[in-house]
């Protein structure tokens, strides 16, 4: 296992731990929800008392992860200093969102678990493998870690299964990204045995939409702009998801549409959430490294697929964005 990696530590913090709180970044995807869940159900295996938290609480699209519909929106309680703080899928500590952030840096001691090439390793302990498909890669990792520390079988449950391998199909976009290795079909492989249903989880996170949503996925993709250096911007604003009874989440594949037409060398999402604007950046992998762009905006991700939040003025954000772009492409 490359990376900065705790890996031996970690499982025996948490297997010391009396109280575990988990934590994964505001505005959560599948990986977020599934590594975060799915470190809850293998520790409530071994006994120990957890919950989770997340900024944006649940976001009913990711129903079928199993204990998604339970995780709690904002702060926890003062944490004891015999508990332990666990943060899933942050690039950096902020990413657990505003109402958030205060508890964790107050956290006596924090694990922190991710796999994005710009994690900043915040935490007292870190496992961070940007080789791994996802975060839930890992905490399948950890789980087997500790079934294997505990001389038992049964720490990595259905529903874990469940939450690991929708979280590994949500980063992996069903197994099609460059991340996807012969480790990751191996997990895939185990979560199956243990009860996992990959055809209902890739059903519910990609084959569902609501007439709504296409109708915003139209709207936006119709005013898409494609400069001639290979650069596709999608704007999706608060006036639009209006017009079309549309949610800012129904846009989410708009920026892997984007990427995907014929030309596009990196797009852009821009997506307009009331006081801010969220930005998803995607490419081709190897075309270029829109993490560093990300970064360079306070964001982070990996090098295919980034984001970051921008709160000035929009004209500011595209102008300084397609500069930034065009550095990058070298044109």
């Amino acid at each position: 296992m490359s990376g900065a990696t705790d890996f031996d530590r970690i499982c025996d913090k948490l297997l010391s731990a009396r109280h575990i709180v988990v934590v994964s970044h505001t505005n959560p995807d599948a990986d977020a929800y599934g590594s975060s869940c799915g470190l809850a159900w293998g520790l409530k295996a071994l006994g120990k008392s957890v919950a989770v938290y997340n900024d944006s609480g649940f976001i009913p699209r990711y129903q079928i992860i199993p204990g998604a519909a339970d995780v709690i929106k904002g702060a926890w309680p003062a944490l004891q200093a015999d508990d332990l703080l666990v943060v899933c899928d942050c690039g950096g500590a902020d990413r657990v969102g505003d109402a958030l952030i205060d508890n964790v840096k107050a956290a006596a001691c924090v694990v922190n678990i991710d796999h994005h090439a710009s994690n900043t390793l915040f935490g007292d302990l870190n496992l961070v493998v940007e080789s791994a498909s996802s975060t839930s890669e890992l905490i399948f990792d950890l789980l087997k870690g500790l079934e294997a520390k505990t001389q038992r079988n049964d720490v990595l449950s259905r529903e874990a299964a469940s939450c690991l391998m929708g979280g590994i199909i949500g980063d992996t976009g069903s197994f099609r990204y460059p991340s996807t290795s012969a480790k990751t079909f191996l997990a895939a492989h185990d979560l199956v045995l243990r009860g996992a249903r990959p055809d209902s989880l890739t059903q519910e996170l990609f084959a569902r939409q609501s007439m709504a949503a296409l109708k915003l996925q139209s709207d936006a993709l119709m005013n898409l702009r494609l400069h001639s250096n290979g650069f596709a911007e999608v704007i999706v604003t608060q006036e639009m998801l209006k017009k079309h009874g549309a949610d800012i989440l129904d846009s989410e594949s708009l920026a892997e549409r984007a990427r995907d037409i014929e030309g596009v060398r990196v797009a852009a999402l821009y997506k307009q959430d009331v006081d801010l604007w969220r930005i998803s950046l995607r490419t081709r992998q190897g075309i270029a490294d829109v993490s560093l762009v990300a970064q360079s905006f306070g964001g982070g991700g990996h090098k295919a697929a980034a984001a970051f939040r921008w709160r000035k003025d929009f004209e500011t954000l595209q102008k300084e964005l397609q500069a930034a772009i065009s550095q990058v492409l070298g044109s």
